[in-house]
């Protein structure tokens, strides 16, 4: 199979100019010359196509490739939150302002009432008295002391336990170089 012929690239002052390699296109049969092409292909886009039958020049045509425009990205639209508008304040009638209800009482949510507010008033009390207590005081470390022997028991254990971790058992391996044995855990 014949070698596949490369480009040459020439270096332009508008770029890289591609000369691909001269093509036998065949003989023409009124005059029986060789006709070839040459394909010239230019950083700006252009293709030049030169004929030449036996040597001489006889046509050339340029051809400007088609430059894709460049795609914009479509915007993203993203949704607006929908912010109410401002309400204005309005005058409340005098009359629903003024209003308060009648509200009247039977003898057991009297009795309810009453007792809520006993326990209000015993609850200020309490810590009122608890504040006073407090002013002079000053926090004390209370050490914790072990309440049952059972959890520090359990807890000396475990703490032993970890100090003797029981090694793997060890294995008796015969060593193919040396022809002895080696004990391996």
């Amino acid at each position: 199979m014949a070698k596949r012929r490369k480009d040459i690239k020439v270096k332009n002052t508008d770029g890289i100019t591609r000369v691909k390699p001269i093509k036998n296109v065949g003989t023409d049969p009124e005059t029986g010359k060789k006709i070839q092409n040459i394909v010239v292909k230019r950083a700006d886009g252009a293709v030049i196509t030169t004929r030449y039958a036996d040597g001489e020049k006889v046509g050339e045509t340029t051809s400007y490739s088609k430059v894709l425009k460049k795609k914009k990205p479509k915007k993203l639209r993203v949704k607006k939150k929908r912010i109410p508008r401002k309400l204005k304040p309005v005058k409340v009638p005098e009359d629903i302002a003024n209003f308060k209800p009648t509200v009247k009482l039977d003898e057991d949510a009297k009795k309810e009432v009453e007792r809520r507010e006993d326990v209000k008033k015993k609850k200020e009390e309490q810590e009122k008295r608890i504040a006073e207590r407090k002013k002079g005081k000053t926090k004390k470390k209370v050490k914790r002391v072990v309440r049952k022997v059972k959890d520090k028991v359990k807890d000396t254990t475990r703490k032993v336990k970890k100090v003797f971790k029981r090694r793997p058992k060890a294995r008796k391996v015969k060593n193919l170089v040396t022809g002895g044995t080696n004990i391996l855990r």
